[in-house]
């Protein structure tokens, strides 16, 4: 807990199936610090993945992980995640996972040939250089761009 003041303010919620003899859900969050090294913060083991649970795992973990508007977290796009997110963590701003954002492109908008544009975008260190990619991304495939829209909200 005390290596989190040495952190960025940027974590990552995750919650993976257990299988086989112990079934239920492995709640985590993970932050990096300055060298991209992963570095775990919590994890708790559920019966299932419900706004109950996230609630429960989100209230232990505001002990050391204050909300405040520099804190950035990222998931996927798990209803009850937003939901305890919203009641737990109001001013930290909610960013969604790149890698679930592909998985919608490729299977909702069947934009598999310009993902490289949604890649870059995605990966861009300057507002210009963003919406080159972007702008570019919504000429080839308006319906995946208007999805972004929506699901990141910008």
């Amino acid at each position: 807990i005390r290596g989190y003041a040495h952190m960025r303010k940027v974590v990552s919620v995750y919650g993976t199936y257990l299988f086989c003899k112990y079934e239920g859900m492995l709640l985590s969050v993970v932050a990096q610090d300055t060298q991209n090294h992963i570095y775990p913060l919590a994890y708790c083991v559920v019966d299932k993945e419900n706004d109950a649970s996230w609630g429960f795992f989100f209230g232990k973990l505001k002990a050391f992980v204050v909300d405040e508007p520099e804190l950035c977290i990222f998931s996927d796009r798990h209803v009850s995640i937003a939901n305890g997110l919203t009641r737990h963590y109001p001013f930290a701003h909610h960013g969604v996972c790149m890698r679930h954002l592909d998985e919608n492109l490729q299977t909702n908008h069947h934009c598999f040939d310009s993902l490289y544009l949604y890649y870059h975008a995605a990966k861009a260190y300057t507002l210009e250089e963003f919406n080159d990619y972007f702008n570019a991304l919504k000429e080839i495939c308006p319906s995946a761009t208007a999805c972004l829209e929506h699901e990141v909200g910008f």
